[in-house]
């Protein structure tokens, strides 16, 4: 392929999927990284125009993919890596088909998001019984739980949260509006437990701040919070609080929506809530759900023992 005319392409790409539809920073790195993984191919078998690129080539390319070990998890992230890029130079007319168009990826395993159990969330919001070591600073201590009390309370995604700015939050009606994926706003509550550790942090933030920063979560030198330094500071809390797996911010956002369609049944709601644009992304749920129901069910039910096998 001529190898300026596709930087140039892919460049495009990536300024639109990062600038206009508002893809999150790894989303965008992944789909750079999977393009360019599927050009270097495209060029090892001789295929040297984006117009020669056909749906063959793009099967090859996955055929190529899981005889190389890769996961049908992550080939189906290159399929739409590819489609995304395909749809895109379709409609400048560079191409007359997107040739990942139909292409389906091996089948995976589904394997259902871990969540946090109710207990875990008690420790975890609890001020008191911090184990020593974690926390000799107790801002940090405010400012981490008000965090927790808001990836639980609103179900976020990271780059959301790390976002927030004051701007965003209505205190009087305690909501906040969100700007995700796609560009797209959504407007959901806050619970009365994160507006309280929202207004301690708040408090405390003053100490941190010379200048006039909008943005609610800071470091100690005053500046916004990075994605990685917030999944730093929940796994942190998790070990302070004695919460034996590992946390993570997307662990929340599973565990709240996992809870609210426990508790509700409305899978409508949680779907807006979570800012899903296909509802089969927020099903996964209704497995984790079914999955709690047997447990219990297995526990408790009096004619639930299994049936032990005479030889």
């Amino acid at each position: 392929m001529h190898e300026n005319k596709l930087i140039c392409l892919l460049k495009d790409y990536i300024f639109h999927i990062e600038k206009v539809i508002n893809y999150s920073p790894n989303t965008v790195v992944s789909y750079h990284r999977d393009i360019n993984s599927f050009f270097s191919f495209c060029e090892k078998i001789g295929v040297d125009e984006i117009s020669k690129v056909d749906d063959k080539v793009v099967r090859d390319f996955v055929s190529y993919l899981h005889r190389n070990g890769i996961s049908p998890k992550s080939i189906k992230r290159f399929l739409s890596s590819l489609r995304g890029f395909f749809n895109f130079i379709l409609k400048k007319k560079i191409i007359k088909k997107n040739p990942a168009e139909g292409i389906k990826s091996p089948k995976a395993n589904k394997n259902l998001p871990e969540i946090l159990q109710h207990a875990d969330i008690d420790l975890l919001a609890s001020s008191k019984n911090k184990k020593d070591g974690f926390y000799k600073n107790n801002d940090l201590l405010i400012r981490d739980t008000a965090i927790f009390e808001l990836f639980y309370s609103s179900g976020l995604r990271l780059s959301e949260l790390s976002g927030i700015k004051f701007t965003n939050i209505n205190f009087n009606e305690q909501v906040l509006r969100i700007t995700g994926k796609g560009n797209k706003t959504r407007i959901v509550p806050i619970g009365k437990k994160a507006i309280i550790a929202i207004n301690l942090w708040i408090d405390i933030r003053k100490k941190y701040t010379c200048e006039k920063s909008d943005f609610l979560f800071i470091g100690q030198k005053g500046d916004k919070m990075s994605a990685r330094n917030i999944q730093l500071r929940m796994n942190i809390l998790a070990k302070a609080s004695g919460v034996e797996q590992r946390l993570y911010p997307h662990k929340l956002r599973h565990t709240v929506a996992t809870h609210l369609l426990e508790s509700s049944g409305n899978i409508r709601a949680v779907q807006e809530f979570l800012g899903h644009e296909n509802i089969s992304t927020t099903q996964i749920y209704t497995h984790l759900d079914n999955q709690y129901l047997m447990t219990v069910y297995d526990k408790v039910h009096p004619r639930s023992k299994k049936i032990i096998k005479k030889e």
